[in-house]
């Protein structure tokens, strides 16, 4: 068989294939489906090309038959072909959309390392989904049922950066004090406490994916399903939070140390007889502290407006965050940071434990 003749049969074959015959992997199945069909339609074309030019000029231009002739003719139709389709190949089909991995919490959780910080997220974020509602049901606001949400670990959200960082939106919701201290490229900031009571940032954005950052991960959890409960259907979180992100060696803005400056910290007789302002801090439905006249403001789900009369009272008069869990001392001094931030006057910390202070300040 000569080459001439070997060379249409391969190109009979490539339009006789169906399109489907090489199983493509996923991401490009549409796109490469297309490409085969196409590639089919062309090689029709040629080889009908090929075997009219061939007669013509066996026929009528016997010179022309020269193989320095059928060259520059073959590179020409191909051209035409290429030109013909190229525009349909690029727009063949949109890039699929970003998906993350969708996984029970507990699974996520499950991946960190440590057994003792493993066991603590298990059941704090037990705890943080019903501090939620308690919250929300206070406002007189529908109960969220929470589930799966997708995910990113810190290495798989960096290649999505990398290479799809126009479909993404990275929303950090830790508090002002978490802020300050470090944080990695985002497009804006808000409180968790807000998201809880259905508030949302302005022009947060529909038509993209939207990255919900926190320290652990937890709040970056629960706060997808805010967002999800008032209309963004497009929400993930990262894994880990930006805990894992910087134990795996990725850049971050400023120092990875959430320790603080140590507030003057009052023992129970102290904050007994004080005459300051008393905010027990601590989660939704932690017990009242035995000081006289306290007033409990659950930071963490309560609103930035929530927390206004609190701003404007250490105005005039000094405040005294006071905790009995780990939560609320933590958030006693986030608390702490804005009063001070804002010219307020602060009178110190309580913490009942006298142990939980210990390991957040210096």
């Amino acid at each position: 068989m000569s080459r001439t003749r070997l060379f249409i049969l391969l190109l009979l074959l490539m339009a006789l294939a169906p399109a489907h015959a090489i199983p493509p992997p996923d991401v490009v199945a549409s796109l490469w489906q297309s490409v085969l069909q196409m590639l089919g339609v062309a090689s029709v074309f040629l080889a009908g090309a090929w075997v009219a030019a061939r007669q013509f000029f066996s026929q009528y231009a016997p010179i022309l038959k020269r193989k320095v002739v059928f060259i520059p003719v073959l590179v020409g139709l191909l051209v035409l072909i290429w030109f013909a389709f190229a525009p349909s190949l690029s727009q063949a089909a949109p890039p699929a959309a970003i998906k993350g991995e969708l996984l029970p919490i507990e699974q996520v959780i499950q991946r960190e390392r440590d057994a003792w910080v493993r066991d603590w997220k298990l059941q704090t974020v037990r705890e943080m989904k019903a501090e939620a509602n308690l919250a929300r049901q206070s406002k007189q606001l529908p109960a969220v049922q929470f589930h799966d949400v997708e995910s990113f670990t810190p290495a798989a959200l960096v290649a999505l950066l990398k290479s799809r960082a126009s479909e993404l939106y990275l929303l950090d919701i830790r508090e002002e004090l978490e802020r300050s201290k470090f944080s990695i490229q985002h497009q804006a900031m808000f409180r968790y406490g807000d998201l809880v009571q259905g508030l949302v940032p302005a022009q947060l954005p529909k038509d993209r994916l939207i990255v919900v950052l926190c320290h652990s991960g937890l709040r970056g959890y629960l706060g997808a399903h805010f967002l999800q409960q008032v209309g963004f259907p497009k929400v993930a979180f990262l894994q880990g939070g930006l805990a894992q992100w910087h134990k795996e060696g990725l850049p971050v803005v400023g120092e990875v140390d959430y320790k603080t400056k140590a507030p003057v910290q009052l023992s129970k007789r102290e904050a007994g007889k004080l005459d300051a302002y008393k905010v027990q801090v601590d989660p939704a439905g932690t017990p009242a502290l035995a000081l006289g006249k306290v007033v409990q403001v659950p930071f963490e789900t309560a609103s930035t407006a929530d927390l206004q009369p609190i701003l404007q009272t250490s105005r005039t008069r000094p405040v005294l965050p006071v905790c009995k869990t780990y939560s609320g001392c933590f958030h006693g001094l986030n608390l702490i940071f804005l009063l001070e931030k804002q010219g307020g006057k602060v009178a110190g910390i309580y913490d009942e434990t006298g142990q939980h202070l210990r390991g957040l300040v210096e």
